[in-house]
C-alpha cells in the first residue's frame, strides 16, 4: 500500500504523457490540486483544426493518457479513480483523478512495462497470422472502459472497410490544409523538438518479408508499382483490424474510446504484438458515414480502428517519440 506523494504524482503524470496521441501532438495539460486529486485538461492550442475540427482525435488521445495514468498508479500501489467531467461544466476540463492508497501485484508491474515499451510501429507486419482467440482476448481489455472492441472477421466487411480506409487516405492526401497540417507535425527541422513525429518513425524503411498497407504518412512511389519485373511479389497481408466502438458519439464517448484503445494497445504490447491506429476513415465525414451505415450500423459508433499484427522478429527497437517536459504540461 502506497500513500500518494508529490514526486509520485509527478511520476504518474509523466507516465500518462507517454500515451499515444494523433501526430504526437500531446494535446493535454494537468493540474495537481493536492496529493489526492489531479485534473486533466484539453490543450486546444494543439488541436488539429483541419484534420480534427470536432476534437475527436484530441479527446481520444487524452483518454489514452487517462488510462496510462491508471496503469502506472496500479503499478505503484495507488488506486486511481477517474471521473469524466460533463462538457458543459468546463470547456477544457476533461476529467478528475482521485488517488487513494491501493495495492499492486505482478500483473500491474507487467502492464507498466508494456506502457514503457509501447510504440506505434509502421514498419509492417510479419506473415504470421494472429490467432482469433488472441484477438478476442485483446478485445476483452476494452470492456472495462465504457467502450467495446470489435474484431473485423467477415471477408466482405473487411474488404469494404479497407476500401473506405484507402478512400479516406486519398481524400486527405488531396486536401492542402490537411497535408500542410500533417507536414507541420512531421519532419521537424529542430533536432531537439519534443513534439511531432520523426520521419524515421512516420515513414520507416521497409524490411524484407513484411506486409505493409499505405497509411497517412506514405508518399507516392517514385516509380509505378510493378515497374521492376524482378521485384518479388508482395506477401499477403495477415494483420487484423479491430474497431473501438461506443454507444454515443460525444466528448465522454471519445474519452472512453481513448481509454479502451490504450487498454487494447498495452495488452497487445504485453503479448508481443505490434499495433498502429487508423483514424483517417473517421476524420473524413463522408467515409465515416459510409463506415457507420454499411459496417457498424448495429454495433455502436465506431471511433477509431486499430491494425494489429506480429512484428518481424529481427527488427531493431524504434526510437522513442519525444515528449514534452513535466513543466510544460503542468498548470499552475
Amino acid at each position: 500500500m502506497t500513500d500518494p506523494s508529490l514526486p509520485l504524482v509527478h511520476e504518474l503524470i509523466r507516465s500518462a504523457c507517454s500515451a499515444p496521441s494523433v501526430h504526437n501532438t500531446q494535446p493535454w495539460s494537468w493540474r495537481v490540486l493536492d496529493l489526492t486529486t489531479i485534473e486533466l485538461y484539453a490543450d486546444r492550442g494543439r488541436q488539429l483544426r483541419a484534420t480534427d475540427p470536432r476534437g475527436r482525435d484530441l479527446a481520444i488521445s487524452c483518454g489514452a493518457a487517462l488510462h496510462h495514468l491508471v496503469v502506472a498508479a496500479e503499478a505503484f500501489g495507488v488506486a486511481a479513480e477517474v471521473v469524466l467531467v460533463p462538457a458543459k461544466q468546463a470547456e477544457d476540463l476533461l476529467a478528475r483523478i482521485h488517488l487513494t492508497p491501493g495495492h499492486t501485484d505482478g500483473r500491474a508491474v507487467e502492464m507498466l512495462a508494456a506502457l514503457e515499451n509501447r510504440v506505434s510501429d509502421r514498419r509492417g507486419f510479419s506473415t504470421w497470422e494472429v490467432p482469433s482467440a488472441r484477438v478476442l482476448n485483446l478485445c476483452e481489455a476494452a470492456t472495462r472502459w465504457g467502450a467495446h472492441a470489435l474484431p473485423l472477421t467477415d471477408p466482405v466487411v473487411l474488404h469494404r472497410t479497407e476500401a473506405l480506409l484507402e478512400r479516406a487516405r486519398c481524400i486527405q492526401a488531396a486536401d492542402p490544409r490537411i497535408t500542410a497540417e500533417q507536414q507541420a507535425w512531421t519532419d521537424r527541422l529542430d533536432p531537439g523538438s519534443v513534439e511531432g513525429i520523426q520521419t524515421t518513425n512516420a515513414v520507416p524503411p521497409r524490411r524484407p518479408g513484411t506486409t505493409h498497407r499505405p497509411d497517412r504518412f506514405d508518399r507516392p512511389a517514385a516509380t509505378p508499382s510493378g515497374a521492376d519485373e524482378n521485384t518479388a511479389p508482395e506477401p499477403e497481408p495477415t494483420d487484423c483490424l479491430v474497431a473501438i466502438c461506443t454507444e454515443r458519439d460525444d466528448l465522454r464517448a471519445w474519452l472512453q474510446a481513448g481509454q479502451a484503445m490504450s487498454a487494447v494497445w498495452l495488452q497487445a504490447t504485453l503479448g508481443g504484438l505490434a499495433l498502429t491506429a487508423e483514424s483517417q476513415v473517421i476524420e473524413v465525414e463522408s467515409t465515416r458515414r459510409l463506415l457507420q451505415r454499411e459496417v457498424f450500423s448495429y454495433t455502436g459508433r465506431v471511433q477509431i480502428m486499430l491494425r494489429i499484427g506480429w512484428p518481424e522478429a529481427t527488427r531493431p527497437p524504434l526510437p522513442r517519440t519525444p515528449r514534452r517536459s513535466l513543466e510544460d504540461v503542468l498548470r499552475s
